[in-house]
């Protein structure tokens, strides 16, 4: 599966499927984090029992926690973070295909595409690592294989080479915006 796919202004980074087994058991207990409450619920009525504030606070738990794991469930199906590269502007979106992220925005003037190696080291993975001006650093969660990271990283700063005169330089203190919700087993 290719998870890089790089076109003029944009980088879409797809996440790497979890195995079939770690994805049924996800999509159950999201399942089951919906159906038990509202289930629970019916019998009650069903009972003749009266509607009690319980009853709403198992709804609304249940509601909670099966919107979190339909999106952690969504993420390791078919998530993917797209990267938009305007001329000093740089749009970051995770997606989850039901749901998107809130868009975050970074103004830059300076940028510098690094990698970050995660995981164990004979995975030899890692994560992209955008550093803008005034210290402020956006790491991607999409791990990929470090070979495919470093030649995706050299066309980037290529790209933004020809296109402007931006200086690089390293930096120190970091901002990261991190929503890693891999599930692997």
């Amino acid at each position: 599966m290719n998870q890089i796919t790089l076109n003029d202004t944009t980088l879409v980074l797809k996440v790497k499927k979890s195995t079939l087994f770690a994805r049924v058991i996800l999509y159950i207990i999201t399942f089951l984090a919906a159906a038990l409450p509202i289930g629970g619920f019916v019998v009650n009525i069903v009972n003749g029992e009266s509607f009690k504030f319980f009853n709403l606070i198992a709804l609304l738990l249940g509601g909670l926690i099966f919107y979190f794991m339909l999106r952690i469930a969504l993420w390791n199906t078919c998530g993917k973070e797209i990267i938009t590269m305007l001329d000093n502007k740089l749009i970051y979106i995770a997606d989850y295909s039901w749901f998107k992220d809130k868009v975050t925005e970074f103004s830059f003037k300076k940028i510098q595409f690094t990698s970050h190696q995660v995981g164990y080291e004979e995975d030899n993975k890692g994560v992209l690592v955008i550093n803008f001006d005034k210290n402020v650093t956006l790491e991607t969660v999409t791990k990929l294989d470090l070979a495919e990271l470093t030649t995706l990283i050299t066309q980037l700063n290529k790209n933004r080479n020809s296109n402007s005169t931006l200086n690089y330089w390293n930096t120190s203190n970091s901002f990261y915006y991190f929503h890693d919700y891999t599930f692997r087993m």
